[in-house]
């Protein structure tokens, strides 16, 4: 149960600090880039748990 918890934590902390980096970045060509990168980290940390399964 630990687990579980500490996996929403984490996913949840990091969708709060994505969120609030994408506030802070100015309207620029590289927003859809940091985007792109946040995005597939968001992907990496919900996938983790099937990593470890699997492995």
């Amino acid at each position: 149960m630990e687990f579980i918890k500490s996996y929403a934590e984490r996913i949840a902390v990091f969708v709060v600090l994505s969120v609030y980096i994408d506030l802070i970045l100015p309207d620029n060509s590289y927003r859809k880039y940091i985007r792109l990168i946040v995005g597939a980290m968001l992907i990496g940390i919900v996938m983790e748990p099937v990593a470890v399964l699997m492995g």
